[in-house]
């Protein structure tokens, strides 16, 4: 599967004309290192901006300024450009009449704003999400003014506990502490540091039970952190998400037959090599749902014999 979307990105950005593969993935922590700016804002509204040789659908948000969490912004309203027809990265957007938090750096030349990190900077929220975020963000910046670094790097990991231990913070947290499991690792170019090692046994039981108790999609880097020495409750939990998988997140069952498969006790194992290939095949023909439905009730019938 990931080499599959790893294809898939790239021919979508060679046709976009824009780029060629996405942008370095920027979880929060990063955000908040790199971004000048950081903003609670409330996207008044958009408009789209005069076209030209270079901005052809190119809109303009104008931001409200409620708080300022780095940086200060003196201007009550800011304007920032953004490409919404953009495929490859995927682009910042703004939408009329929503509260964000945005991470947003200036231009040193004609002195606009921008947003950082495209689509990892702006993040469009609900009001009770936009405090979540808050009290992480606060959080981390005083974690980053600790100068002994092993006390810093401590306190790191408990702080990423904290983001994915909510839903809302919950990729933030957990691609930085299973990168690899996250198939945009790929496109990292940020060094990642080993925060999974110290990660202590109280921490890894907060882990599981917000993954156990989990509402949301999968998030199978909090999945892979928990697996060992839980090997047989986490398979059960698997399992049964996969039963239970609706029809437009089918495409996303390899991620749960490829960590189940061994649950398969016959010694044959060419049916599940021809159940695995022919989920392949459909995986991304989204017209093929049936297909799709049929293998993946083939696995589940193949595990439960």
């Amino acid at each position: 599967m990931k080499t599959t979307i790893i294809f898939l990105l790239i021919i979508f950005g060679l046709t976009s004309n824009i780029f060629a593969f996405p942008i370095s993935p920027r979880p929060l922590r990063q955000l908040v290192i790199e971004s000048q700016y950081i903003i609670v804002g409330y996207v008044v509204n958009t408009y789209e901006k005069k076209n030209d040789k270079d901005d052809w659908g190119s809109r303009v948000a104008r931001i409200a300024v409620l708080e300022n969490l780095q940086g200060k912004i003196s201007k009550d309203t800011i304007e920032i450009e953004f490409d919404p027809n953009m495929i490859c990265p995927t682009p910042d957007r703004y939408f009329d009449s929503t509260y964000v938090i945005s991470f947003i750096n200036k231009n040193k030349k004609n002195g606009k704003f921008y947003t950082h990190a495209l689509n990892y900077g702006a993040k469009t929220l609900k009001k009770e999400e936009i405090e979540i975020y808050k009290k992480r963000i606060l959080e981390i910046q005083q974690i980053l003014k600790i100068t002994d670094t092993e006390k810093q790097r401590s306190e790191t990991v408990e702080w990423l506990i904290k983001c994915a231990e909510n839903e809302t913070t919950r990729w933030e947290g957990t691609f930085e502490l299973r990168p690899k499991s996250n198939f945009m690792s790929y496109y990292s170019r940020t060094e990642k540091q080993d925060f999974k090692s110290i990660i202590n046994a109280e921490q890894k039981n907060r882990l599981k039970n917000a993954l156990l108790t989990s509402q949301k999609m999968v998030d199978f880097g909090l999945v892979d952190l928990v697996y060992k020495d839980n090997e047989t409750q986490i398979d059960d939990f698997l399992f049964t998400k996969l039963k239970n998988l609706k029809k437009d997140k089918y495409w996303t069952a390899d991620e749960f037959m490829n960590r189940l498969k061994h649950k398969n006790t016959s010694k044959d194992s060419k049916e599940m090599n021809e159940i695995m290939e022919e989920f392949d095949k459909f995986q991304f023909e989204y017209e093929k749902e049936e297909e799709l439905k049929k293998t993946i009730e083939k696995f589940i019938r193949l595990i439960e014999e």
